[in-house]
């Protein structure tokens, strides 16, 4: 079943993945303009809700696009990325931001919405 919210979703997709560059970009801009680093780069294990190839390609792409992130690895089983964030105060909330992503992008891909929570890890595949 088609959720109602599903094509405003779809329609504002862009402008959320434009506003995330833009920010991340003045974000890294900042950092490299002033004197000093503010960059704490990590590997962050990131547990996802992605089950088709499309859903990874796309989460895996908007983060690549934003400057300061890079997705290194996919594995399907479980549902896991591997990010590289030039800006990772703590992992958990590093986590937060990108399933806050994954949320927008499993409410594009999805027309009944995406599921309501990400599986703890004993509840994943």
């Amino acid at each position: 079943m088609i959720h109602p919210m599903w094509a405003p979703r779809v329609l504002w997709f862009p402008f959320y993945a434009g506003a995330e560059i833009v920010k991340t970009s003045l974000q890294v801009m900042w950092d490299i303009l002033t004197p000093g680093s503010s960059a704490t780069p990590a590997f962050v294990e990131v547990p996802v809700r992605c089950r088709t190839d499309f859903e990874f390609t796309l989460l895996a792409n908007l983060i690549s696009l934003t400057p300061g992130t890079v997705t290194v690895a996919v594995r399907r089983d479980p549902a896991t990325l591997w990010v590289h964030g030039l800006y990772v105060e703590d992992r958990a909330s590093f986590q937060q931001d990108i399933h806050a992503m994954e949320d927008r992008v499993l409410g594009v891909t999805r027309p009944s919405g995406p599921p309501e929570s990400v599986p703890a890890e004993g509840e994943r595949n």
